[in-house]
């Protein structure tokens, strides 16, 4: 039997573990460890019964809100490939030929599934190994990464002066804000999500809260 993957499984252990700790902050709204775990938990549930498989291309769209990263964890839970697609782009949906497209905006169905494929037999609730996440680039380029994260989740300690609180003006959609939400989650700070500029598909900054 194969080891687990690493970042999944130090996800889903900060999470459960961090109880009334404040884990996102997002439009006057706040999310506990505590609460955000189980919407992950309601998420995987959602994404199963859609028929969501290991191997399966999932497309993730929307902002810069908590159930961006969580569908991302979701699909990866369920041994899903990931592919963040910037708004308008959607020429790339039909072009990487997606198995299932998750969205948080609000006027959207959460998931649209491009293909008819039949669910497997449940085969317990096992993690995947390894994860791979991409991101859509410029033309038809796509940015993938597999091992960052693991290795990020094998280094990420929570800082010894206690939870941080981390601004986060890239977009979730961009390698850059992905990787920096992750790691504050596995360092159990606290992500305090900036709206990204409608459109684009660029990055301003990513910094600690109250830094320079």
């Amino acid at each position: 039997m194969g080891e687990s993957s690493v970042f999944l499984t130090r996800i889903l252990d900060v999470l459960l573990d961090g109880g009334d700790q404040i884990a996102f902050a997002h439009r006057g709204r706040s999310m506990t460890y505590r609460e955000t775990f189980d919407t992950l938990r309601r998420l995987h549930a959602t994404l199963k019964s859609e028929g969501i498989v290991p191997g399966q291309l999932v497309a993730i769209t929307g902002g810069n809100t908590p159930e961006t990263i969580l569908l991302q964890f979701a699909s990866q839970l369920l041994g899903a490939r990931v592919v963040h697609v910037d708004e308008g782009r959607t020429d790339l949906l039909e072009l990487l030929e997606v198995d299932h497209v998750l969205t948080t905006e609000p006027d959207g169905p959460l998931v649209t599934s491009r293909v008819a494929r039949a669910a497997r037999r449940d085969e317990d609730t096992a993690l995947p190994r390894s994860i791979e996440t991409m991101f859509s680039g410029d033309g038809t380029n796509l940015v993938c990464y597999r091992d960052v994260y693991e290795e990020m989740a094998r280094t990420t300690q929570p800082n010894p002066a206690g939870p941080q609180q981390v601004l986060l003006i890239a977009p979730l959609s961009h390698p850059i804000g992905n990787r920096l939400t992750c790691k504050a989650l596995l360092a159990g700070d606290t992500v305090v999500l900036h709206e990204r500029a409608t459109g684009t598909g660029s990055f301003a900054a990513a910094n600690r809260a109250g830094e320079a």
